[in-house]
């Protein structure tokens, strides 16, 4: 039960995007269709579950005993941009899904999301069942994050704001107020 709890509280009460702001400008800018948001989503749930998992255990395993834990941060990102790297040669029979790896690949190996959520599994000392269940959670919630400023996006297509609103202060007035919606998860205590 306290891992189907620590999934909940990553996707919901303790978002990434909406509470901790990390990858809020990735799932922002890969918003702009809910199937692209989907993908986008997708693809940063892997490499969260691949790549954070391999950092994390890289740590938990060699960085920590040999006391070098300061290189988590580096190592983490190069294990994130391999599994990003591996992904885009595995998609290279899909053209749509290797066109959109190839566009946000620097987004992708330096995603907040992902490299927050292994920190976060290391500072909160959690075993390995857990700690892969925060990086699941953590990409499923980004996912409805970029879902969330898709339709947003969408809803804002068929709106005329004012002037001084038009474009992106509009964009950012919106997604504000939906952290703020997001923010009434809060109040739920999972763990």
């Amino acid at each position: 039960m306290e891992y189907v709890l620590l999934l909940l509280a990553a996707i919901l009460t303790d978002n990434f995007v909406f509470t901790k702001f990390m990858g809020i400008e990735q799932s922002f800018v890969s918003s702009e269709k809910a199937s692209t948001a989907l993908k986008g989503g997708g693809v940063v749930t892997a490499v969260s579950l691949v790549g954070g998992g391999l950092a994390y255990l890289l740590y938990r395993f060699v960085l920590s005993p040999l006391e070098i834990s300061f290189l988590t941060l580096p190592v983490g990102v190069l294990l994130t941009t391999a599994v990003v790297a591996g992904l885009e040669a595995a998609a290279a029979k899909n053209s749509a899904l290797e066109e959109m790896l190839r566009a946000q690949f620097p987004m992708l190996t330096t995603n907040a999301v992902i490299l927050g959520a292994v920190f976060l599994a290391i500072q909160q000392d959690l075993g390995i069942g857990a700690a892969f269940l925060l990086f699941l959670g953590a990409g499923i919630g980004y996912t409805l994050a970029a879902l969330a400023f898709s339709s947003i996006r969408e809803r804002l297509c068929h709106c005329t704001p004012p002037a001084a609103f038009a474009g992106i202060p509009i964009m950012i007035t919106a997604a504000a107020l939906a952290v703020m919606a997001f923010s009434g998860f809060a109040g739920l205590h999972f763990l």
